[in-house]
């Protein structure tokens, strides 16, 4: 058996190296562009919800909540 590598076969290690590599990078990619997918329909699920939640205690736009008045609520000073 000759150890012989000057062939046809010369080039097969660094082919499937870079072969390898590339599905490697495609694999890591596709992982990030789902996991981008997943974080951005949570972030307009959860601004969504908060809307909802707004507008249903009937705050208009956004902001902070005027400061609750009337009795048992102290002025502060």
């Amino acid at each position: 058996m000759s150890n012989d590598y000057s062939g046809a076969a010369a080039g097969l290690g660094i082919g499937v190296l870079i072969v390898g590599f590339l599905a490697y990078i495609a694999i890591l990619a596709l992982a990030i562009w789902i996991g981008y997918l997943i974080m951005r329909t949570a972030v307009r699920n959860g601004i969504l919800r908060a809307d909802e939640e707004r507008a249903r205690r009937g705050l208009a736009g956004g902001g902070m909540a005027p400061p609750p008045t009337g009795p048992g609520y102290s002025s502060g000073a």
